[in-house]
């Protein structure tokens, strides 16, 4: 692996740290909270009815 990859990786790695601190904060506030689907995945649930899948490569809008 060369460092540009390296760099890369640490790059999403930290994105998705980001992304999923942001979520439980507002998991934190009650404005959201988290799933385990029958498939064992992770989704969060907003109050305002959205519900977002977390999956290895990104996050995915359900409703």
């Amino acid at each position: 692996m060369n460092a540009t990859s390296i760099d890369s990786v640490s790059e999403l790695s930290e994105a998705r740290h980001r992304v999923e601190a942001y979520c439980q904060s507002l998991v934190d506030t009650s404005e959201a909270r988290w799933w385990v689907n029958d498939d064992g995945d992770v989704e969060l649930h907003m109050e305002s009815g959205e519900a977002y899948l977390f999956g290895e490569l990104g996050v995915t809008r359900l409703r």
